[in-house]
C-alpha cells in the first residue's frame, strides 16, 4: 500500500471510529480533596490539591492552604486517590490487530485503563510512527507512544519470521527500522537510518557478539538514542550488555545466562535455561546486579508472557521458569536495580476475536504479579510503572511522577491502591496532558 492511500484510510478512519468523551481543561484545573500518591515510592499524602495548567502539573499543595485562581475550574474529588499515568514500557502494537480499523479502538482502551504512555518494542514502525504522531499530539485518544529500531545479527533475520511482516516491501534486514548487523557494516550509518524512523531507542534482539553490541551501544548513545536489549543476546551475554552501556534489558528469565557455563549462539533458546540448577542467587547473577545498579541499567522483567506460555505451551521454556524469574526479580528489586513494568503484548489481554477492548489493560497484572510473587509493596509496584518506566523510556523529565512541571498525565481512582494493587484498575477517569477522559463509552 503506498503512503499516501495509508494516510487517507487513516484519515477517513478516525473520522469514523468512536472516541472516548474528553473534556479540554481550562487554563486553570483545580482537583481538590484527593490523597495523592505521586509515583517516587513515598508514602501517599492525603487531603491535596493538584493545580493543572495548559497540560502541566502547575503546583501541588494541601487544601485550602492557597485561594483557587479567579475563573478556575474546580473539582472535588474527596475519597479518591490518583497516581501517576501508568506507562507500559515494552509493548508491540502491530499485529497485534487484523486492519487498521481496530488499532485506535484499542488505544483508546489502553487510555481508558489508566494507561497514558506506552513504548512499542519492534515492529513495522511506518504504522507505529504514524500512530505515534497522532497520539503525542493529541489527535486521537491514546497513549503517547514512542518506539524502537531494532537490530540483530543477519542469521536472525532467516530464522524469524516475524520480521518478513515487520518489514514487508523492504528488504529483509535493510529496513531502517529492521536491520541486520554484522562485522562489515557501517555502524554510525546504521544508527542514523535507524534514528530516521523517528525511533528514540535501539533494540538489540539477538545473534550479535559483544564487540558489536559495544560499537552499537556507542554510537547510539553518541546519536541521542537510549539502547535497549534483550538480557542476553546470544552470543553476548547479560554483562556484555551492561558493560556496554544498555540503558535496560529486558525479560527477568534471560538473566538464568548470565551463570551458563556457555551462551549459546542461537536466540532460539532463550527461554530454555536451566531454571532447575543455576540458583538465582549464584554469585555470576549478583556481580551483575551489581554493575547494574552502578550503570543505573534498568530491568525490564516482563513477567506476564513467561507465566502464560508456562501455563499454555509449556514445552517451549525450560522447567521451573516461573518461580525462578519470580525469585531472580525480588533479589534484583532488593539488590537495588530498578524495575519497570512492561508486558510484551499488545498491552491488552486476547479474547477469541483478538484483544479485549473492555478488560483492563495488562500492566495491571504485571504490576500485581511484582506485588504477588517478587516482594514488591504496592507502592513499589507503582513506582515501577510510573517512574521507573518513564526513565527507561528517556522520558523523565515529562512524566512519571505528580511533581510541578511534569505534564498532567494522571489516574484518579475509587479505591487506595496503597493497600490493594489491584484497586489500579477501579478507575473513576483519566487525565492525559491535562485532559479528562471519562469512560461513558461502557
Amino acid at each position: 500500500m503506498s503512503a499516501s492511500i495509508f494516510m487517507k484510510r487513516m484519515a477517513l478512519i478516525m473520522l469514523s471510529v468512536w472516541v472516548l468523551p474528553a473534556l479540554a481543561a481550562e487554563p486553570s484545573l483545580l482537583l481538590t480533596h484527593l490523597t495523592v500518591v505521586d509515583g517516587t515510592g513515598m508514602p501517599a499524602k492525603p487531603d491535596m490539591t493538584i493545580a493543572i495548567e495548559g497540560g502541566h502539573i502547575s503546583a501541588i499543595y494541601p487544601d485550602g492552604s492557597r485561594a483557587a485562581p479567579k475563573g478556575a475550574r474546580v473539582e472535588d474529588l474527596s475519597g479518591r486517590y490518583v497516581i501517576p499515568g501508568l506507562i507500559d514500557a515494552h509493548v508491540h502494537l502491530t499485529g497485534a490487530e487484523p486492519d487498521f480499523a481496530h488499532y485506535l479502538p484499542h488505544l483508546q482502551a489502553l487510555l481508558r485503563g489508566g494507561v497514558t504512555a506506552v513504548r512499542d518494542m519492534a515492529g513495522d514502525d511506518r504504522l507505529i510512527g504514524y500512530l505515534a504522531d497522532e497520539a503525542n499530539s493529541d489527535a486521537l485518544a491514546s497513549p503517547d507512544t514512542y518506539y524502537v529500531a531494532l537490530m540483530a545479527g543477519p542469521t536472525f533475520f532467516a530464522e524469524d519470521e516475524r520480521v518478513q511482516e515487520a518489514s514487508a516491501g523492504e528488504q529483509l534486514g535493510f529496513a531502517p527500522w529492521m536491520q541486520a548487523i554484522s562485522p562489515s557494516t557501517n555502524i554510525p550509518l546504521a544508527v542514523a537510518e535507524a534514528k530516521g524512523t523517528g525511533a528514540t531507542a535501539l533494540k538489540l534482539y539477538a545473534n550479535l557478539p559483544a564487540s558489536l553490541v559495544t560499537k552499537i551501544a556507542a554510537e547510539a548513545h553518541r546519536q541521542g538514542l537510549r539502547v535497549w536489549t534483550h538480557a542476553t543476546i546470544f552470543p553476548a551475554t547479560p554483562g556484555d550488555a551492561v558493560a556496554a552501556g544498555a540503558d535496560t534489558i529486558s525479560h527477568s528469565p534471560y538473566l538464568v545466562w548470565a551463570a551458563a557455563p556457555k551462551v549459546p549462539d542461537d536466540y532460539r533458546v532463550r527461554a530454555m535455561g536451566d531454571f532447575t540448577h543455576i540458583r538465582p542467587d549464584a554469585p555470576q547473577i549478583l556481580a551483575l546486579f551489581k554493575a547494574m545498579t552502578q550503570h543505573g541499567t534498568i530491568l525490564d522483567a516482563t513477567l506476564l508472557p513467561f507465566e502464560q506460555e508456562a501455563e499454555h505451551d509449556p514445552k517451549k521454556v525450560g522447567a521451573g521458569i516461573m518461580p525462578w524469574s519470580y525469585a531472580v526479580t525480588q533479589l534484583a528489586h532488593r539488590q537495588g536495580v530498578l524495575v519497570d513494568v512492561g508486558t510484551d503484548s499488545s498491552g491488552l489481554p486476547d479474547n477469541a476475536h483478538g484483544p479485549d477492548l473492555k478488560a483492563l489493560p495488562l500492566v495491571h497484572t504485571e504490576m500485581a504479579l511484582l506485588v504477588e510473587h517478587c516482594g514488591f509493596t504496592p507502592l513499589e509496584a507503582i513506582h515501577a510503572a510510573t517512574q521507573v518506566s518513564a526513565a527507561a523510556m528517556g522520558q523523565s523529565s515529562q512524566r512519571g511522577t505528580i511533581s510541578p512541571g511534569k505534564r498532567a498525565d494522571l489516574v484518579v481512582l475509587m479505591a487506595d491502591p496503597t493497600r490493594d494493587i489491584h484497586n489500579t484498575g477501579k478507575i473513576a477517569f483519566v487525565i492525559k496532558n491535562g485532559r479528562i477522559y471519562t469512560n461513558d463509552g461502557g
